[in-house]
């Protein structure tokens, strides 16, 4: 299914996709109706912003390309700087403050190279820009680079370090990132998931086409994902393709979530109350709490499935973490009843996995690991 400019299509999920989501996979085609759904998201936004007369010339040039080009036009819609525009635009034009619409030229003209069809817009007069999915131009002389790719056989991430803007002030991108070194840890991370956790990879290949490389740091792995940029993962480098591949599976979950909220509303609008996350030193709204439930359910998941001893103690710490915050949102009443549902089904799974037996000295360790994370939280927060 193709969305472009002229067709907005309804996005539905079958009953049996909502629950394999709420249990923490769903498939690789449940994952395409959230991408294309997202896909879809971004299109009204630049149709609002369409409205804008500085934007009107670009929104004709996307309509003529996707009349010859459905998919050109998508891929570009698909890319995480668009949605992130989007939204940022979409908001400023609603609560009354300046708009940059003109910049909307950047992204037809990036669907019209994908088409080869002729561009002949006017720029918004900035020094540096990005053509979405593409590459950056640097003025006055127009210097072009495009954007590196990793082939990981059978699928391609962009390395992209948002050149032209758009990334929160707070969420640091290493600007000159060691492209070797990333493509053969994300090439091995890959590897380690096609062979093991082949599930796990469609899903994944349905929902990251972009890495944006953040620096070191020194309290180890730092990851993140933005709502509004779905596909994009921010990744500081990590010690090990091991590592790699579940960060990936962790912000592969973040993803999927964000995109389902867009679909249905899973928490409360009217709640303001915090909890306590065994994986975080704050305490998180309700929200933030579903998404790190669901996270650690996918976190949980990967190491299930991973041998070794030191496997058997984060799907032990992580299995029991998820339940306890699942527990905690199901009792919190904080969540709709589409909500609920979703919870409960997360919740059926993590029981199911807290029953199965795993050595004494792993539970040891996990238990003592937990018991140290509450008891710092407690001391922090005074509960």
């Amino acid at each position: 299914m193709t969305v472009s400019p002229n067709r907005m299509p309804a996005f539905r999920l079958s009953a049996a996709d909502f629950v394999a989501l709420a249990r923490g996979g769903g498939g690789a085609s449940a994952v395409r109706t959230l991408r294309l759904a997202r896909r879809s998201r971004t299109l009204l936004m630049i149709r609002s912003i369409a409205a804008d007369p500085a934007a009107t010339p670009a929104f004709a040039l996307l309509r003529r390309v996707a009349a010859v080009a459905p998919e050109a036009v998508g891929r570009v819609l698909d890319h995480p700087s668009v949605g992130a525009w989007a939204t940022r635009t979409a908001l400023a034009a609603r609560r009354g403050g300046p708009v940059r619409a003109a910049e909307l030229a950047f992204t037809a003209a990036a669907a019209a190279v994908r088409a080869g069809v002729p561009v002949d817009l006017e720029f918004p007069p900035v020094e540096v820009f990005s053509l979405p999915s593409l590459g950056v131009v640097v003025g006055p002389g127009l210097t072009w680079s495009p954007l590196p790719e990793v082939d990981l056989g059978g699928h391609t991430l962009q390395v992209d370090v948002w050149a032209g803007g758009g990334v929160p002030a707070e969420l640091p991108v290493e600007p000159s990132p060691d492209l070797r070194r990333w493509r053969d840890a994300l090439r091995a991370a890959w590897n380690l998931l096609t062979r093991d956790h082949p599930a796990l990879a469609a899903e994944v290949a349905q929902v990251v086409s972009v890495v944006t490389p953040m620096p070191s740091s020194p309290s180890g792995t730092s990851s993140a994902t933005l709502a509004d940029a779905f596909g994009c993962v921010f990744l500081s480098p990590t010690p090990d393709a091991e590592t790699l591949a579940v960060t990936l599976a962790h912000e592969a979950q973040h993803s999927k979530l964000a995109a389902l909220m867009d679909l249905f509303p899973l928490v409360r609008p009217d709640v303001d109350a915090l909890f306590y996350a065994p994986w975080r030193e704050d305490p998180r709204p309700a929200a933030g709490l579903l998404h790190g439930t669901y996270a650690h359910l996918g976190v949980a998941g990967f190491w299930r499935d991973r041998p070794g001893e030191a496997a058997q103690v984060e799907y032990a710490r992580w299995r029991s973490a998820a339940l306890i915050t699942a527990e905690a949102l199901l009792a919190g009443g904080v969540l709709t009843p589409t909500g609920t549902w979703f919870v409960r089904e997360a919740a059926d799974v993590l029981r199911a996995w807290c029953a199965e037996p795993l050595p004494p000295a792993a539970l040891t360790v996990a238990a003592a690991e937990a018991a140290a994370h509450q008891a710092r939280w407690q001391a922090a927060h005074g509960r």
